[in-house]
């Protein structure tokens, strides 16, 4: 695992009137190398799979597909009607 080194001088945090931060401002070198520890964060996880390109890829198609109605419900009556469905 990377070692994370930012100092304060790396990072500037803006307040607003009641003294939440609202507003984050850093290089991009410092946010690469914070993304970069966030990457391998993820791909230490169980579940890492799913944050990958093609799998969000897959995922972006099946939301298409079920916006444009292009889905069916299978139940146990309707599998055979729905697995042909399929293979058209």
């Amino acid at each position: 695992m990377s070692e994370l080194t930012i100092s304060l001088d790396d990072v500037k945090i803006y307040y607003d009137n009641q003294g939440q931060a609202s507003e984050v401002l850093m290089s991009y070198e410092t946010f690469l190398k914070i993304s970069s520890l966030i990457q391998e964060q993820l791909s230490a996880t169980e579940q890492s799979y799913f944050w990958t390109e093609s799998w969000q890829s897959r995922i972006r198609e099946a939301e298409a597909d079920i916006q444009a109605g292009r889905v069916r419900q299978a139940t146990g009556q309707t599998l055979d009607t729905v697995l042909e469905w399929l293979d058209e």
